[in-house]
């Protein structure tokens, strides 16, 4: 086995992680890909001290001045980059158009309004790699620019050891505790491990960080995340196919009969092989709906022979129940989903216009990369501000008008699908 990630039944929705990462581990055999190897012994006493030293890096980030904190990352990620960036011009109409957005909406509201840059996710491995750095530089020039005034902008980012498997585990440690710290730091594997490390950061364990995210937004922060979610590979399965669940569930007549829902799956030729196979890959949840969602994701993750996420969707919805007039419309957003890199995230968006929006406005800023030719961009801001449950009231940088008023779906399918693949 080329690599074999932290894999502990905890009886918890990580339980679900182990398909993205034994995906990963039978990908990385195929390809004979050798990672570096962190021992136990490493992992239990070497890694605290530098976790401790990205954590005292992170306090003294929290008092220089804030300007000395953009440019600290300025510098680092020019620096992991190899030299191979791309020019960021702060006077670019687009990010005058930001922040002329952003200005109309603080005077409307009276709130500075919270900004968020949707980045997108590149490959993580060969020449294409680089371009990861340049989009959190660019992410935090274009926050600090359309802000318009000293800010320490935050980023969302992996502190797993499945996020940090290129590195040395003394790197990770120092990685996780600064990125844990003072950014908004997220470990998908936090629970079980036995490690000090996650015990050293508690505030990244993932059933918090997205508390210390919506928080931080409606604070009227400035954020940069990956809107994927991660790999386009661990966005379809995590974002796309796990998300979709929950919405056939929801439109499902079985919903409130979890016990007879789960009675008609196990009658399904599809699900049996599901519940047969998939032993061997990951620790099987308890319960309908999580097994529902295992049995999607690890059909969208190729872990079932012959079964892909929209033959395994079409019986699910079968063994729903779900009218025929709603099957269409759901295997059309699963298709779609799975043929994108990124998701459109919907839930997020709901979370966006409920949690943040109806604070303060907010400010979607996509930073994304492109191969032909290769570059880095920012394009057009939308404002976003809530007008009522589930929906919102969205401008876009430069238009004068009134807006458009659409539901927190609508917005994370419009926004998604304009920029990004």
């Amino acid at each position: 086995m080329a690599s074999a990630y932290p894999s502990a039944r905890t009886g918890t929705a990580q339980d679900l992680m182990r398909v993205v990462t034994k995906a990963y581990e039978l990908r990385l055999e195929a390809e004979s890909t050798i990672l570096p190897a962190k021992p136990e012994l490493q992992r239990l006493f070497l890694e605290p001290f530098t976790r401790a030293a990205g954590i005292l890096l992170a306090g003294v980030m929290e008092v220089v001045p804030a300007d000395w904190t953009v440019s600290f990352h300025n510098k680092l990620f020019r620096h992991l980059s190899a030299g191979r960036e791309y020019a960021f011009d702060p006077g670019d109409p687009g990010v005058g158009a930001a922040k002329a957005l952003t200005a109309r909406l603080e005077a409307e509201t009276g709130l500075a309004p919270a900004l968020l840059a949707a980045i997108s996710h590149p490959p993580v491995m060969g020449d294409l790699a680089h371009l990861n750095f340049e989009l959190v530089r660019r992410a935090v020039l274009v926050l600090r620019a359309v802000r318009a005034r000293p800010c320490r902008p935050r980023l969302v980012v992996a502190v797993d050891p499945f996020a940090l498997d290129t590195i040395s585990v003394l790197e990770e440690g120092l990685y996780a505790g600064f990125m844990g710290s003072f950014h908004l730091g997220l470990d998908r594997l936090a629970l079980g491990r036995g490690h000090p490390g996650p015990w050293m950061s508690p505030q990244t364990r993932w059933d918090r960080m997205p508390q210390r995210l919506f928080r931080t937004l409606a604070e009227g922060r400035e954020v940069g995340m990956v809107l994927s979610g991660g790999i386009p590979a661990t966005g379809r399965v995590l974002y796309g196919a796990r998300e979709w669940s929950r919405r056939a569930r929801a439109a499902s007549p079985l919903r409130a009969e979890p016990a007879r829902a789960l009675e008609r799956l196990r009658a399904d030729a599809s699900f049996a092989r599901f519940e047969a196979s998939a032993a061997e890959h990951i620790p099987l949840p308890r319960g309908a709906w999580r097994l529902l969602d295992a049995w999607l994701m690890t059909s969208a993750a190729g872990l079932i022979p012959g079964e892909t996420a929209e033959s395994a969707a079409n019986s699910a919805l079968a063994c729903l129940e779900i009218p025929d007039t709603s099957r269409v419309a759901l295997l059309a957003e699963l298709t779609s989903d799975m043929a994108r890199e990124t998701p459109s995230r919907r839930r997020l968006f709901r979370l966006l216009v409920g949690r943040v929006a109806r604070r303060r406005p907010l400010i979607l800023l996509p930073v994304v990369h492109a191969t032909a030719p290769l570059g880095v961009s920012t394009r057009e801001a939308w404002g976003v501000t809530r007008v009522g449950p589930g929906r919102a009231r969205v401008l876009r940088a430069g238009d004068s008008g009134p807006g458009e008023e659409m539901s927190a779906d609508e917005l994370a399918e419009r926004f998604t699908q304009e920029h990004f693949s």
